[in-house]
């Protein structure tokens, strides 16, 4: 029998504000931890991580986070 996965969540300080447009990211859906187009890994709102970055998450990408709860999405 296959064991479910334990949600994962953010382990930082509780994130305040997006490294690109200084938006509070409590008050968006969900932020990105995520490496930019121009190579520095920062907390993205959804406009910034759409505008700065790939747009997608995965391994070397970023990862998305529910801004409420800090679960992990993608």
């Amino acid at each position: 029998m296959r064991e479910s996965k334990k949600p994962r969540k953010w382990l930082g300080t509780w994130p305040a504000n997006c490294d690109a447009c200084g938006t509070n990211l409590a008050d968006t859906e969900w932020f990105a931890d995520a490496k930019s187009s121009s190579g520095p890994w920062g907390l993205f709102c959804p406009a910034c991580h759409k505008r700065y970055c790939s747009g997608n998450f995965g391994t070397g990408l970023g990862q998305k986070y529910d801004s409420k709860t800090l679960l992990k999405l993608e």
